[in-house]
């Protein structure tokens, strides 16, 4: 069983992160292949172990706050978005250098979580709009915030699901506070406008990010 840290927000997200050993979870492979869809088997088949590992515990993590009473198949839609099969719920997942996260919600949602690296510099200028980089400029340490913008626009991309959003192009982060750990993202996409509340963490470690599409108002509890 994975320990694991949950918070809710009024009972309709659950979300989790854990930390894994490497090879924790190699082996399980041959164990649980009648619990995988083809298309998982072939994903974890073509992983190096430590991938592996982190591979199957985001999806141990998954099925752990989704409470379910027996351990649904995690399936991908014709776009690629990942949802468990029967149950009527948005689900994401995220791993990074053995950390994992995994939420579900009644709303479509997504989350990231990252490991520092001075990588992301190489890339800023494929999702960094004007106003992210307004937002660098004012922060204490330009390298969580490149992190965070990332994590969001991320989010952002996983929730919306539809594959063929620029970064740079259709998501914008248009709201973050460091005192709340709240931010707002929308959508803009041939005609396509949503909106999305952003939630995320600083960690030692990590930037460990997670957004909702808005429906209606959402306040953290816990």
């Amino acid at each position: 069983m994975l320990s694991f840290v949950a918070m809710e927000i009024l009972d309709k997200i659950t979300i989790g992160t854990t930390v894994v050993a490497a090879g924790l979870h190699e082996g399980r492979h041959e164990m649980d292949q009648n619990l995988l869809s083809p298309d998982e088997i072939a994903i974890i088949r073509e992983l190096s172990p430590r991938k592996r590992s982190e591979w199957l515990a985001s999806r141990d993590l998954l099925f752990q706050i989704a409470a379910l009473p027996e351990r649904a198949k995690c399936l991908y839609d014709d776009f690629g978005k990942p949802y468990l099969e029967g149950i009527d719920k948005h689900i994401s997942v995220s791993h990074s250098e053995l950390w994992c996260a995994a939420m579900i919600s009644d709303q479509p949602c997504g989350v990231d979580i990252q490991v520092y690296s001075e990588t992301v510099r190489r890339i800023a200028d494929r999702f960094l709009t004007p106003d992210d980089l307004a937002m660098i400029a004012e922060a204490e340490n330009p390298l969580h915030q490149l992190h965070l913008l990332w994590g969001a626009k991320e989010c952002i991309y996983k929730a919306y699901g539809r594959r063929k959003l620029g970064f740079r192009e259709n998501i914008f982060i248009t709201s973050v506070n460091q005192e709340t750990g709240h931010g707002s993202g929308e959508i803009d996409y041939e005609g396509i406008h949503l909106s999305y509340d952003i939630y995320f963490k600083m960690l030692p470690a990590v930037a460990w990010v997670f957004c909702v599409e808005r429906a209606s108002p959402i306040h953290l509890i816990g």
